[in-house]
């Protein structure tokens, strides 16, 4: 009985041992399974007699409903350092079999990473098994709709677009695995060439030259549109469709290209041209345009609106229309009064900081033909958010002609009219040519938020084996920073740092911080402390540029490597084949060991049983 236990123990062991073997051989073709279920090819001839699925389009999308007309599909610009997009490959069924359970291995060029569902970590890995000309990186997607000979069907890759593409002409190419009714547990499997374009995209602005337009005379102005995109704008053609505050009425003289708008308030006319040919806006571009603007003089000491409405070719050349507006401020100047009422503020424009008080200069001008005397001014903010915090009133006891009377007081605006304009008005009760008047004037401001900005947690790090310097901008201010940039001046006697781009680091919102990281030319850098000096550009309310320089020390210590885990895209739950393969040997060394172990103790006559010879080596010797 006890033998016939022992010769099936042994038989289990030896069962036990061919299993693991045969798992142990079994891994390699586990993992080019896939592979081998296919007829894969490196080369695919389209010709007269191939019989399968043919490249038809590529373009970028969006996944939308819109998107997946295929006789009108969305294609979008996109461009450079775009990050997630969506490549949408169209591909016919040339086959007279029908198709289904269509996968498709699309390789990706330089610039360009798999992202989202396409990040298959195998992908690359199948690609370069069944062709081992593959560079770069290969995103996956799938199609399992059954396909008639003739029926179109999109592929759609998800990819990420890095700032190291380029806009332009890409030829690249796909294996695409598909099953007919022939191959229902395997597949066949194509290797199309794939060209595709990064088109870029158009961004449009508008601005002006900033120059005040001065009531009841033709003032010429400037208005600059400008492509910070990536692509022309071709074929543009610009339209002024209104000028004034968005409460004006508009109108247009059916017989005349003229534009006026009037309004309760004001009255503006363009005296110049309305539409405008101004052809190509090339990337980084822009062109100008001028007009002639007459304001009335009730439109004195306010700030007015333009809307510009320009038709051009995006990326594609498809027809685009787009709305543009800007800012026009009219200076203090009614013709109706002897006096002139305007306002200096501390910067360059009529612009009141809110959030602060902050003191500004009135001027007062007599422009008449007669000397003012008994002159009482009375200042008041146009709303409740508008505050005198200091000196309302002022008695001038005389005011020659052509002479000028300044004098400054406290001012508050509340953070509530950023972003907006806003006016004070003045009262002026005074006797000319021996006549009491009373009158009224209007100062336009613009409330603009603050912008302070400062630099925290500067380091020095590797990020993918790559030194950078990396660091936090925060705004401590009451309104956003537009279209921030930041570059690197100087870093101690590290050369060519400057030669390193401006980094595009967005929206720089109040009482909120924004990461950078900036690459330095260097593969190291020893311990100590560094002097550096960084230059941040950012854009106002009024969307004037400002710069400001950033003179600090860095403290290097020990660099610590930043790792992403954003594009592992594999699946942390599966075990890795190489743990497989150590837990497998332990088994089988496991398995050998006791059949050893088994084996010699046939030879031993002891009766001792099997823990005490395991554990004492001597005793069973002695035995």
């Amino acid at each position: 009985m006890f033998t016939t236990k022992m010769h099936l123990k042994d038989i289990v062991l030896k069962l036990f041992t061919i299993v693991s073997f045969l798992i142990i051989l079994s891994l390699p073709i586990y993992a080019h399974a896939q592979a081998s279920d296919c007829l894969s090819t490196t080369n695919t001839r389209v010709d007269s007699d191939y019989n399968g699925p043919v490249f038809l389009d590529a373009y970028w999308t969006d996944r939308s409903e819109s998107s997946t007309d295929e006789l009108n599909p969305l294609e979008l610009e996109v461009g450079p350092g775009e990050g997630q997009s969506t490549l949408a490959v169209v591909f016919v069924n040339r086959s007279s079999l029908e198709l289904y359970a269509i996968t498709g291995y699309l390789r990706l060029p330089t610039g360009f990473e798999p992202g989202g569902t396409s990040a298959d970590p195998q992908a690359k890995s199948y690609f370069a098994s069944s062709h081992s000309r593959i560079t770069g990186d290969v995103s996956q997607a799938s199609y399992f709709d059954e396909l008639e000979e003739g029926e179109v069907f999109t592929l759609y890759f998800d990819v990420d677009i890095t700032d190291d593409a380029s806009v332009g002409s890409y030829l690249s190419s796909a294996i695409l695995d598909y099953s007919t009714a022939e191959h229902v547990r395997s597949c066949k499997s194509a290797l199309l060439n794939v060209p595709f374009i990064l088109p870029g995209k158009v961004i449009l602005d508008l601005s002006t030259d900033n120059k005040p337009l001065t009531p009841k005379v033709p003032n010429s102005i400037d208005f600059i549109i400008s492509n910070k995109g990536s692509s022309p704008a071709t074929g543009a053609v610009l339209t002024i469709l209104s000028i004034g505050d968005d409460n004006n009425r508009s109108s247009r003289d059916s017989s005349s290209s003229t534009v006026t708008l009037e309004s309760s308030d004001t009255e503006l006319v363009n005296l110049g041209e309305n539409t405008f040919n101004i052809g190509k806006i090339p990337a980084n571009g822009s062109t100008k345009i001028s007009t002639i603007i007459f304001p009335e003089a009730t439109a004195a000491s306010t700030v007015q609106n333009i809307s510009l409405q320009i038709t051009y070719g995006n990326a594609y050349g498809y027809k685009q229309t787009e709305l543009l507006t800007t800012g026009l401020v009219v200076s203090p100047k009614p013709s109706e009064s002897p006096i002139i009422v305007s306002v200096d503020t501390q910067h360059d424009q009529p612009v009141v900081t809110a959030g602060i008080v902050e003191n500004i200069l009135f001027q007062v001008a007599n422009n008449g033909e007669d000397e003012i005397t008994d002159l009482l001014l009375t200042l008041t903010g146009e709303t409740t958010e508008m505050k005198i915090m200091g000196k309302s009133k002022w008695m001038i006891s005389s005011l020659p002609i052509g002479e000028t009377y300044e004098f400054t007081t406290d001012v508050f605006a509340s953070t509530s009219l950023i972003n907006s304009p806003s006016s004070f008005s003045m009262d002026l009760d005074y006797i000319s040519d021996g006549e009491s008047s009373i009158d009224t004037a209007n100062v336009g401001v613009f409330v603009s938020g603050s912008i302070e900005l400062t630099l925290y947690d500067i380091q020095v790090n590797s990020i993918g084996g790559k030194l950078h310097l990396v660091g936090n901008v925060l705004n401590q201010g009451s309104t956003t920073g537009k279209f921030a940039n930041i570059s690197l001046l100087s870093l101690a006697e590290i050369p060519n740092v400057s030669d390193t781009s401006p980094q595009y680091i967005g929206d720089l919102t109040d009482d909120s911080s924004i990461p950078f990281s900036i690459p330095l030319p260097v593969s190291s850098i020893s311990e100590g402390k560094y002097p550096f000096s960084v230059k941040v550009t950012y854009a106002d309310d009024l969307r004037n540029f400002h710069e400001i320089v950033f003179d600090d020390v860095v403290n290097v210590s020990q660099i610590r490597e930043q790792i992403s885990n954003e594009r592992d895209g594999g699946n942390t739950d599966l075990v890795p084949v190489e743990v497989l393969l150590i837990i497998v040997v332990a088994v089988v060394i496991g398995s050998i060991i006791a059949f050893s172990i088994r084996k010699n103790r046939k030879q031993v006559s002891s009766s001792d049983d099997d823990l005490d010879f395991l554990l004492d080596d001597s005793k069973s010797s002695k035995h």
